[in-house]
């Protein structure tokens, strides 16, 4: 299906801009005047387009719509259908109110297969991109059950809390990652400008420097001829890691081995936890089946340790066997977890304990990353200000040998 940019009037006569898709120019201008507009000028652009918008900047065809936007996409779509509007008004209005061409036209094409007689989630599965698995599959259920309005607001709740989550852990990554670079940067300014300059006065003078300026200048000279390599150095690991980290062994023994960083292999493992508890949990209260549902929150977790642990879960509950008991045996998933799910099952309200479980999870990987923050932040200021007072002694060193030695002199 092509992609054509156009310049159309609307029915009040203003001039409007976008695109849609369709697989014709004629196909392009029946789309556009059946949502009453009338095309000045229609230009095919090919089969990708991506303009920027306020909520969502991308190519549909390469990268997945980000939480945030989905979050806001589900929950205005949530408040129209659950203010009675039918569906593919629904869909029209949500259209109108985009600002970003590619959804538009994502939303726009859903709206005419509904209207063709498709259900909503068949239209939204043909863009995988835009609407995950488990976003169609809850759909889906909704509409089965006549409750499509209360499984949007399920849908927004699951993705604002999922956005939510991201933003704090990567708020609390950005001030170390900064902390370091800024680090870095003092570092390489201080050996690289600073030193050099000031070493040089005492090699003229012929003057023997102590073995910290001297471990200094070697850094500093190291730094000025080498810079070269030692970017490689710091690239080429990095580089080849990740060629590892996308084997299927590579990737299983690096996931195996973030679980027992310290402080930090528990806090994936919270984190995973969590995603796999809420995930599951607002499935199985929206009519999903468990089997399923476990199919589809095994590739949510981001974890091949965890989706082994899954898939193993799976085939024991496909036998017959209860939830918990077999996450226990996987040993991958927190016990409190698996007690928590026990309880559940036999009263019956495991929906809720698996939503009770994401919360408290939640709960706690906002206290570690605040735990973290309020710990690393003085550790990495020590680290720096260490660093930097260390080559500055080193450069000073041999001028405060020097004024030692001119104020012993006179007193010779």
């Amino acid at each position: 299906m092509a992609v054509f940019e156009y310049v159309a009037f609307d029915a009040s006569g203003k001039k409007v801009k976008g695109v849609v898709d369709a697989d014709s120019s004629r196909g392009a201008r029946s789309r556009l005047q059946g949502q009453g507009l009338f095309p000045e000028t229609l230009k095919e652009v090919g089969d990708k387009q991506a303009s920027s918008g306020w909520n969502i900047n991308i190519d549909l065809s390469r990268k997945k719509v980000d939480s945030t936007a989905l979050a806001v996409l589900t929950r205005q779509l949530a408040t129209l259908v659950g203010a009675g509007m039918p569906l593919v008004e629904a869909l029209s209005a949500l259209a109108e109110q985009l600002d970003n061409p590619a959804i538009k036209s994502v939303i726009s094409e859903v709206a005419d297969m509904v209207k063709e007689g498709s259900t909503l989630a068949d239209g939204m599965s043909k863009h995988p991109k835009v609407f995950p698995t488990l976003y169609v599959n809850m759909v889906s259920s909704g509409e089965a059950s006549g409750k499509l309005d209360i499984v949007l607001s399920r849908l927004a709740d699951l993705y604002e809390g999922q956005a939510l989550l991201q933003r704090k852990v990567v708020s609390a990554i950005t001030y170390p990652a900064l902390m370091l670079c800024l680090c870095v940067l003092a570092i390489v300014i201080l050996l690289a400008f600073v030193v050099p300059e000031i070493t040089s006065i005492f090699k003229e003078k012929g003057q023997a420097l102590p073995l910290p300026t001297q471990i200094v200048v070697w850094m500093s000279e190291t730094l000025q001829s080498y810079w070269w390599l030692l970017i490689l150095a710091a690239i080429v690991p990095v580089y080849f890691l990740k060629r590892y980290g996308k084997t299927e062994r590579g990737r299983k023994k690096l996931d195996s081995l973030k679980f027992k960083i310290p402080l930090i292999g528990p806090l994936i493992v919270k984190v995973a936890t969590s995603r796999f508890s809420r995930n599951l949990g607002t499935m199985l209260s929206s009519g999903v089946e468990l089997l399923s549902a476990l199919g589809i929150a095994k590739n949510i977790v981001g974890n091949v340790v965890m989706e082994e642990a899954i898939d193993q879960t799976i085939e024991g509950v496909r036998e017959g066997k209860s939830l918990s008991s077999e996450l226990k045996n996987t040993g991958v998933f927190p016990m409190i977890l698996v007690y928590m799910l026990g309880v559940g099952e036999r009263t019956g309200n495991l929906e809720p304990m698996l939503l009770r479980a994401a919360d408290n999870y939640e709960s706690e990987v906002d206290a570690v990353l605040t735990r973290l923050t309020s710990i690393l932040e003085p550790i990495l200021i020590i680290f720096i200000a260490s660093i930097v007072c260390g080559i500055l002694f080193a450069v000073m060193l041999p001028m405060l040998q020097m004024s030692s030695l001119a104020g012993g002199v006179p007193g010779g």
